[in-house]
């Protein structure tokens, strides 16, 4: 008899063989393995991927827009017509799937951030700049620092396993917030 019968539910997979005891051919039950059945070892509840974000705190990421120097004591006043572009920083793990995790982080952190973003205005700012000092002025917009810790399923471990943890991000928020400061 050269057969093998797979028995599959939600909480069983066996196979069905074949067993010689003392001449006579009977069947026997043993586990059948998850490769055999298609069956996952240890299927997730819920997303494969989660990211956890940590240490979030209100910062700010500088524009392109920026005055010439002057050394004061004296006023910078700057007014004109241009486009801003903003961007973040984050370590090489967050850069290389900086998408992803702006958009998770945007529906835990309260607020929403992004990559990068541009917009066209008129700008009018003066800033005093103290006597003896070399200073500009450059356009600032509101962010948000955090830390970043990304885990996978491991279907063999039946839990997840850390990619990878403690790396920092900074990204501007999708909402204009302007700030205007002095920098050496």
């Amino acid at each position: 008899m050269s057969f093998t019968r797979r028995v599959v539910n939600a909480s069983l997979a066996v196979s069905m063989i074949p067993v010689s005891v003392a001449g006579a051919t009977m069947l026997g039950v043993a586990p059948a393995a998850a490769s055999d059945t298609g069956v996952q070892a240890c299927p997730p509840e819920g997303d494969t991927t989660k990211y956890t974000f940590t240490n979030i705190s209100t910062s700010s990421r500088p524009t392109d827009v920026y005055s010439a120097y002057i050394t004061g004591p004296g006023t910078i006043t700057y007014t004109e017509n241009t486009t801003a572009t903003v961007g973040f920083t984050a370590s090489a793990s967050v850069t290389a799937e900086a998408g992803v995790v702006f958009a998770k982080a945007s529906a835990t952190i309260g607020v929403s951030v992004t990559a990068q973003r541009s917009w066209t205005s008129g700008f009018s700012y003066a800033l005093a700049v103290p006597d003896g000092q070399r200073r500009r002025m450059r356009l600032f917009q509101e962010s948000r620092s955090f830390l970043v810790k990304k885990e996978n399923w491991s279907s063999g471990l039946c839990t997840f396993t850390v990619a990878y943890s403690g790396q920092s991000a900074n990204a501007p928020r999708t909402t204009r917030v302007d700030e205007w400061k002095l920098e050496a």
